[in-house]
């Protein structure tokens, strides 16, 4: 078909953006929950990873009852941006409840 030129795959030849520090109000990094059925000495398996701004972007929507706009303004992020916060922080909180693992709260490494 004509005009059907070639699409270049996104993300394959240069670095993105350089990620938009977020603005925290509180820091939580290096904090564990354990089930509570769950022995702290012998516990197996891998922790779910929650990062600080995940947790930040929960605390602006379900304790300070914030609207999307308001909130992400306050983050210092996009509206998008911060949706996929929520909504990363809700799947990993659920995996963490369903299936009784351990989460941990973090920094959010540097790419």
């Amino acid at each position: 078909m004509p005009g059907m030129g070639r699409r270049r795959r996104r993300g394959c030849c240069k670095p993105g953006r350089p990620p938009v520090p977020r603005i925290l109000e509180t820091r939580h990094s290096g904090v564990i929950y354990l089930p509570f059925q769950s022995e702290i000495p012998g516990f197996q398996g891998e922790p779910v990873v929650i990062y600080e701004d995940e947790v930040e972007a929960m605390r602006l929507a379900y304790l300070e009852d914030l609207d999307v706009k308001e909130a992400s303004s306050r983050m210092g992020v996009s509206e998008a941006t911060y949706w996929r916060l929520l909504d990363s922080a809700r799947r990993k909180l659920a995996e963490a409840i369903v299936y009784r693992k351990a989460f941990k709260i973090s920094e959010r490494p540097l790419p």
